[in-house]
């Protein structure tokens, strides 16, 4: 009676290691094996992979391509008129190591490509004039300021495992206080 005792929780205790000891990578995923904090695997190889049950853990990291609206905010243009801009960028986890050793989360890499694409974009309007910015009637001068700040943030985000394919300016607005002026001109 002991010894079936004995061999039923030999048992569960071999199925319980032999089920932590296995972690599964899907195709669309990096998967990081981690040991007392430290990185010593990583893998972007799908299938079955091996660890070692309690002391290591798995964080995982899409491979995907990753929409981030950014919030509208102000910018100053070259003739020290302000505009609010709009936008999302296109990005991607290029080097999981590195991504995981500087930012840690996908929510991290936000804030910190937030405050990149900002200040690209403050560069970048702040070397044109407000009327030049509306009246852009040429496609390829947008598209080529799209290009420019989207290489700006490519090469700042490299240092955080980040590859940046695009960036795209959604809306250009007045601000409000602009646009009362304009309303009132409008009126009169």
């Amino acid at each position: 009676m002991k010894k079936g005792i004995i061999a039923a929780a030999v048992l569960v205790l071999v199925l319980i290691l032999g089920s932590n000891c296995f972690f599964t990578v899907r195709e669309n995923e990096y998967a990081c094996t981690v040991r007392f904090s430290k990185i010593i695997d990583t893998t972007e190889t799908s299938g079955l992979h091996f660890k070692i049950p309690f002391i290591d853990s798995v964080k995982y990291f899409s491979k995907a391509t990753q929409l981030y609206d950014i919030p509208p905010s102000e910018v100053l243009t070259s003739d020290k008129q302000n505009m609010t801009v709009d936008c999302y960028i296109l990005w991607e986890i290029a080097e999981p190591l590195k991504f995981y050793q500087t930012l840690g989360s996908t929510s991290v890499a936000e804030q910190r490509l937030d405050a990149l694409t900002y200040n690209a974009l403050k560069t970048a309007m702040g070397t044109l004039a407000q009327a030049d910015i509306i009246n852009m009637e040429d496609g390829s001068q947008r598209n080529e300021i799209y290009e420019n700040i989207a290489i700006d943030v490519d090469t700042l985000a490299q240092a955080y495992g980040i590859r940046v394919t695009d960036v795209k300016i959604k809306q250009f607005d007045l601000p409000d206080s602009n646009l009362n002026a304009v309303y009132s001109l409008m009126i009169s």
